[in-house]
């Protein structure tokens, strides 16, 4: 950096008008080779790496083995191979840690780009990258890397107000904990509960993590001998939703007649469960994501947030109050 700022000084007080502003003088330095941009990053100096354009390598960086994000994966993958771009994948398993050594083992490769839903603790790490830089599925309010987020919030209020409509008012919620989007989703159950002045009962709302057995155990701890029971449940994602579901069966519980439940994802499972559920257009999200990642590839800076709305998809498990 100090070769940068010594030969911007020269330029500006011996080889450039003096009224040349700072962004010109960088102009003309990345036009000699001097330094490079990298949009939405900032300057560096020297030649952007040759290898890197080259290997095409696309890092991705997922907080768990939820089957959401394999989805993202398989669909962004098959619309970047024939642009030559190969994914790098990586499963932090909600370790801030684990994320930060990934991040610096990125900055040692030849990366083309990185996609990332971040952990909320290392979102600044990636700052280090030299390359263009996405977040997808995380609120990172205090940072100015471009994102994608589907509407969570008004996705999970109308989840629960579909419940409430068909005359539920004993709703359990079981959700994650701990980032930004499981919070939005609490969030919306909340503001629903709130819109049609039903009481909220802190025992009919679980947060741990987005796992079947999470959900299994909630269900569990919901049902207890001796306790007033939910008539309906909604889940932070489909995965839980499942666990619960194994759950209420064992219980000897059937959905939708005794308990109703929805999900949230749209995920394949859910189909396969005639699961209502929440969904997230992947065709969408992946779009986006490629739409920005090519923008910024080139240099050019994309719109800072893309926020993609969420369908409530209708199936079997939801039904009247019993």
């Amino acid at each position: 950096m100090k070769v940068l700022e010594a030969n911007l000084h020269c330029r500006l007080k011996f080889g450039c008008p003096l009224n040349l502003t700072i962004r010109k003088a960088l102009s003309v330095l990345e036009g000699e080779g001097v330094i490079h941009t990298v949009a939405s990053r900032g300057s560096y100096v020297g030649r952007p790496s040759v290898s890197r354009r080259k290997t095409g390598l696309l890092g991705f960086v997922f907080p768990d083995d939820d089957v959401f994000f394999y989805e993202i994966l398989a669909e962004l993958e098959r619309k970047c191979e024939p642009l030559g771009l190969h994914p790098l994948v990586h499963v932090t398993h909600q370790s801030a840690e684990k994320e930060a050594r990934i991040v610096d083992y990125f900055r040692e490769m030849p990366m083309a780009a990185v996609v990332a839903a971040p952990n909320v603790e290392s979102a600044h790490c990636y700052k280090a990258l030299s390359c263009p830089v996405l977040f997808f599925d995380t609120v990172m309010e205090d940072l100015q890397t471009p994102k994608v987020l589907t509407d969570d919030a008004l996705g999970a209020r109308r989840a629960t107000e579909h419940l409430i409509e068909l005359g539920h008012v004993r709703i359990a919620y079981i959700g994650g904990m701990g980032e930004p989007t499981s919070q939005l989703r609490l969030n919306g159950y909340l503001d629903a509960l709130g819109a049609y002045d039903i009481p909220i009962e802190a025992r009919l709302i679980r947060r741990r993590d987005y796992s079947r057995e999470w959900g299994h155990h909630a269900v569990r701890e919901l049902f207890a001998v001796g306790k007033i029971h939910p008539t309906a449940l909604f889940c932070g994602n489909d995965t839980i939703a499942a666990g619960a579901l194994r759950g209420l069966g064992e219980l000897g519980l059937a959905y939708p007649k005794d308990v109703s439940v929805v999900g949230f994802g749209n995920t394949e499972n859910a189909a396969d469960l005639d699961l209502t559920t929440v969904s997230q257009p992947r065709q969408a999200i992946v779009d986006s994501l490629l739409h920005k990642m090519r923008l910024l590839m080139d240099g050019v800076p994309p719109s800072a947030l893309t926020r993609i709305p969420t369908d409530l998809i209708l199936r079997g498990s939801t039904s009247k109050a019993p």
